[in-house]
C-alpha cells in the first residue's frame, strides 16, 4: 500500500495556524490598545453616550410684603429642549415640531444646523490641536436647544405624542414661571425677570442670587434610542430664599393711587412717593409713575426709562425744604433762636457782581421760625451768611446729603454735592434755599428723619428679612440682614424745636394743603422751577415737593412727595399727596389720633416752641449764646425749667394716662370718658411746681 502524502495538509494547516495567530495578536494588540491605553478616552464616550447630567431648576424664592402678602411667587412650569446634535435632520425635525410650537420652521432649523456647525468646528479644531477664541459666558449651549419655555397643555400633548414616535430626542424640563399676584404693584421696586429666568431690574434683579438658588444636577441613563430607563439626583442643589420686604401693601397702593392723580391734577411728568419709618429706616411704601406692564418687553430707550427708580435713581433739585437744614444749622449752632430776627430785606436781596436774591412775597423782618414758615430765600441765605459755607457742607454731610442710602436696590444715585473745595463763592448761599445742589427722594426721607426722630441718621433698607427652607423639611433658616447703626447728628432739643416749627408750616405756613384729619403733622413744600437749556430760560414747569411727618410730637412716619415737571407749587401739588398718604399709613399702622376730629391740630401759642424751651435749647449746647438781652437771671431761670416734661397723653384711654402718670410721679386730673382728646399743658411743655396736667377725654 502507498504511504499517504501528508506535507501539504501540513503546510496548509501552518498557514491557517499562522493566519489565526496574526488574527488573535491584533484582537489581542486592539483589545489591549482600546482597553488599557485608550480605557479612559473611550470610556468617556460611551458615558456621553449612555448618561447625560441634567440640570434641575431650584424653585426661586418669593417676595413678600412685610404682612406676608406675595408680591412675586414662582408656579411649576415645563419647557422643551432638545440636544441639536442628535437632530439627523434639522428641516425634518422643524416640520414637525415648530408648528406645535408656534415657532417658525426656517427659523428653527437655521438654528439647529448653526449649532451642529460651531460643534463640528470645535471638534476639527480639537484634532487640529488649534485654539478656538473663547465664547461669551451667554453663548447659547451646544448640547441643548431650548425650544420654548412654559408648554401650555396643548403644546405638551403635541410633544408627547411625536416623543412617542420618531422624536424620542425631545426632552421634556422641569421649569418655573414667575407670576405677580398684585401685577403693577410696586412694580419699581420688586422688578422682574428676563427672558432666561434671572432678574434684570429691581429686588428680582439685586438680590437675584439669593432668590435662585443654586439648580440641582440629575444623571440619566439612556439606551441605545435615548430613551431614558434610570436616573438619580447627583446633587439636589439649593432652593431660593424667601425675601420679605418693609413694604406694606395697603400703604403702597395709597402712595401709587394718590401719585397718579397728582401727576394729572398737576401735569408732571412723573414722581415718586417715598414713606419711611424714621425710628428704623424701614420703607413702608416707595411708588414711581409712570409704570409700565409687566409684559412690556424694552425696545426703545424710552422703553427702559419707565424702569426707572424715580425715588432711588433720579436725583433733582430739592428746593425750599432744603431750608430744613439751613434753619437747623443755625439753631444747633447756638447763632439763632426761632425768636431772632432777621430782615428780609422786602423781597429783593442784593448781591455784588450777580443778580439778587428774591423772595415771592415781599417780607420785612422775619423771626427764624418765620423765615421756615413762609420759605424765605433771603432769610436762609443770611443764616448761610452768618453760619459760613463749611458749617454748611458740615451739616449737608450730617443730614446725608451727598451719599447713598444703601438702601438695597440697583441703580441707586449719590445725588449731586460738590466737594467743598469746589464751591464758589456764592456756593453757600444758594444751596441754603436748595440750589446748586441735588437729592434723590429717598435722601429726602433720610434727612427730614433725622428731624422726626429726635436727630439720628438712620440707613433706609427695603429689606425686611431672608429665608431660606430647607431641602428636607425642617424650619427655615433666617438669613441676617446687616445695618449700619444711626449716627447721632443733631441734639434731641434741636430736633424737637424744628419739629414744632415744621408743624406751623403745615399750620399757617406754605404747607395747609397737608393737614391730617385727626393728626398733627410736620412737613416743608419744595418749589424749584425748571430751565429749558435748548429754549435758554426758565418755564413754568417745577420740581415740586413736599417732606413731612406726623404725628409731631412722637413722629411714626415720614412722607416725601416728589412731582416733575408740575405746573403748580409743591404746596398745591404734592403736600395734598401727603394728606392723603399719611393719613392712610397712620390708619394702617394703627397710631392713635392726636387732635380732635373736628381740629386738624392745636393752634396758636402751643404750636410753636415757648421762650423757656427756646432757653433750654440755648442752654443744652456748651459755650451757646443766648438770645440778646437774656441776663443771668433769665439764665438761671432756663436751666430750672429742665423737668419733669409733660408726655403726650393724646389718643390714650384714660386707665393709661393713670398708669403713665403715676410711672412718672406726674398729678393728672381726669374728665370725660374715652381717649384723651386735649391736654394742657400741651405735649413736651415743662409742668410748673405745684400745678397738675388736665386731660379732656371723648368718645
Amino acid at each position: 500500500m502507498a504511504r499517504p502524502e501528508t506535507g501539504g495538509a501540513s503546510h496548509r494547516a501552518v498557514i491557517v495556524g499562522r493566519i489565526i495567530f496574526v488574527w488573535a495578536a491584533l484582537v489581542a494588540g486592539r483589545l489591549i490598545q482600546l482597553q488599557v491605553f485608550e480605557h479612559e478616552e473611550w470610556s468617556r464616550a460611551a458615558r456621553g453616550q449612555q448618561q447625560h447630567v441634567v440640570p434641575v431648576p431650584s424653585d426661586r424664592g418669593e417676595i413678600l410684603d412685610r404682612t406676608g402678602q406675595t408680591l412675586a411667587a414662582s408656579v411649576r412650569t415645563q419647557t422643551a429642549a432638545v440636544n441639536p446634535q442628535r437632530v439627523p435632520d434639522p428641516d425634518f425635525f422643524a416640520g414637525n415640531v415648530a408648528p406645535i410650537l408656534g415657532l417658525g420652521v426656517p427659523q428653527l432649523a437655521e438654528e439647529i444646523r448653526a449649532l451642529q456647525l460651531r460643534k463640528q468646528r470645535k471638534l476639527e479644531a480639537k484634532k487640529n490641536g488649534q485654539t478656538l477664541p473663547a465664547e461669551g459666558a451667554n453663548a447659547p449651549s451646544l448640547e441643548q436647544l431650548i425650544l420654548k419655555r412654559h408648554l401650555s397643555t396643548t403644546e405638551r400633548a403635541g410633544l408627547e405624542a411625536l416623543r412617542s414616535g420618531a422624536f424620542r430626542n425631545i426632552e421634556i424640563l422641569r421649569d418655573y414661571k414667575r407670576i405677580y399676584p398684585n401685577d403693577r404693584l410696586a412694580i419699581h421696586v420688586v422688578g422682574g425677570l428676563d427672558e432666561d429666568g434671572g432678574g434684570n431690574f429691581g429686588i428680582e434683579a439685586r438680590l437675584n442670587a439669593d432668590l435662585q438658588g443654586r439648580p440641582g444636577k440629575m444623571r440619566v441613563l439612556s439606551d441605545s434610542r435615548q430613551d431614558t430607563y434610570y436616573s438619580w439626583v447627583v446633587d439636589p442643589g439649593r432652593q431660593g430664599a424667601n425675601i420679605t420686604l418693609t413694604i406694606h401693601r395697603l400703604i403702597q397702593h395709597a402712595a401709587e393711587v394718590e401719585l397718579v392723580k397728582a401727576m394729572a391734577a398737576s401735569g408732571a411728568w412723573s414722581g415718586s412717593v417715598v414713606v419711611m419709618d424714621p425710628q428704623t429706616g424701614e420703607v413702608l411704601a416707595m411708588a414711581n409713575a409712570p409704570d409700565f406692564a409687566r409684559d412690556l418687553v424694552p425696545k426703545s430707550g424710552s422703553d427702559l426709562k419707565l424702569r426707572t427708580n424715580i425715588a432711588v435713581q433720579t436725583p433733582c433739585e430739592p428746593g425750599s425744604v432744603m431750608k430744613m437744614i439751613t434753619v437747623t444749622m443755625g439753631l444747633e449752632t447756638g447763632k439763632f433762636t426761632p425768636e431772632t430776627p432777621i430782615y428780609c430785606e422786602n423781597g429783593v436781596f442784593p448781591r455784588p457782581g450777580r443778580r439778587p436774591i428774591h423772595d415771592v412775597h415781599h417780607y420785612g423782618v422775619l423771626d427764624v421760625a418765620g423765615v421756615l414758615i413762609k420759605s424765605s430765600n433771603i432769610g436762609v441765605t443770611k443764616i448761610s451768611l452768618a453760619v459760613g459755607p463749611d458749617k454748611l457742607a458740615e451739616y449737608l454731610a450730617k443730614f446725608g446729603m451727598g451719599r447713598r442710602t444703601n438702601v438695597g436696590l440697583p441703580g441707586e444715585s449719590r445725588g449731586m454735592l460738590r466737594p467743598r473745595e469746589k464751591w464758589d463763592p456764592a456756593s453757600h448761599e444758594y444751596m441754603s434755599f436748595g440750589h446748586e445742589i441735588s437729592a434723590t427722594a429717598i435722601q429726602l426721607a433720610r434727612a427730614v428723619s433725622v428731624i422726626a426722630n429726635g436727630g439720628l441718621l438712620v440707613q433706609p433698607h427695603i429689606v425686611l428679612k431672608k429665608e431660606r427652607l430647607s431641602p428636607k423639611g425642617g424650619p427655615a433658616e433666617v438669613v441676617p440682614v446687616d445695618y449700619d447703626d444711626p449716627v447721632r447728628s443733631i441734639t434731641p432739643e434741636t430736633a424737637f424745636v424744628v419739629r414744632r416749627i415744621m408743624e406751623r408750616v403745615v399750620l399757617e405756613g406754605t404747607g395747609k394743603a397737608a393737614r391730617i384729619p385727626g393728626y398733627s403733622a410736620g412737613g416743608k413744600t419744595g418749589s424749584a422751577e425748571l430751565y429749558d437749556p435748548k429754549l435758554k430760560r426758565w418755564i413754568n414747569r417745577h420740581n415740586s415737593s413736599f417732606i413731612g411727618f406726623a404725628p409731631v410730637t412722637n413722629p411714626r412716619i415720614v412722607v416725601v412727595v416728589t412731582l416733575n415737571g408740575s405746573v403748580k407749587l409743591g404746596g398745591a401739588s404734592a403736600a395734598p399727596v401727603f394728606s392723603k398718604v399719611a393719613e392712610t399709613a397712620l390708619r394702617v399702622l394703627q397710631v392713635p389720633k392726636d387732635v380732635p376730629e373736628d381740629e386738624v391740630a392745636p393752634t396758636g401759642p402751643d404750636a410753636m416752641p415757648t421762650k423757656d424751651e427756646t432757653l433750654l435749647l440755648a442752654a443744652a449746647k456748651p459755650g451757646a449764646d443766648l438770645p440778646a438781652g437774656t441776663d443771668e437771671e433769665v439764665t438761671d431761670q432756663g436751666r430750672d425749667v429742665v423737668g419733669p416734661r409733660v408726655p403726650d397723653f393724646r389718643g390714650k384711654s384714660a386707665p393709661a394716662v393713670l398708669r403713665k402718670a403715676l410711672e412718672l410721679g406726674l398729678p393728672v386730673h381726669v374728665s370725660g370718658e374715652g381717649l384723651v382728646r386735649r391736654q394742657s399743658p400741651a405735649p413736651g411743655r415743662i409742668l410748673s411746681a405745684g400745678s397738675a396736667v388736665e386731660v379732656s377725654c371723648r368718645r
